[in-house]
């Protein structure tokens, strides 16, 4: 049975401000990515929460990355430096060395206009 990676990138402004990344059940990146843009604003333990109750990744593979932190559950392990290193690359996936990605969502958040 082959693994099915998913990203889930989220944009605000042009730059990267949280990349969810999972190892398994990758397939269900795009329904992960408009629940975060449903509930936006939220932090990286939101992120984590709500991609693990819907499925995306599991225990050992999920890990949420913002510019601040990093959220991951299961097995303690440290994290390689490329998930730093690649943060600003919306479309890499920094589970593999080459940042490739089954499935790849890119949320781009709108800049509310306060004026209307």
């Amino acid at each position: 049975m082959a693994t099915k990676r998913g990203l889930v990138t989220i944009r605000s402004e042009g730059k990267v401000v949280m990349k969810v990344v999972a190892g398994c059940d990758g397939q269900l990146a795009k329904k992960i990515a408009e629940e975060l843009r449903a509930a936006w604003p939220v932090n990286a333990s939101q992120a984590h929460a709500i991609a693990r109750k819907s499925g995306f990744g599991c225990a050992n593979c999920l890990v949420v990355v913002t510019e601040s932190g990093i959220v991951l559950c299961g097995e303690n392990w440290d994290l390689p430096a490329i998930y730093r290193e690649t943060f600003q690359q919306p479309d890499f996936n920094p589970r593999w060395r080459d940042g490739s990605v089954d499935f790849l969502e890119i949320v781009d958040l709108c800049k509310v206009d306060a004026s209307k």
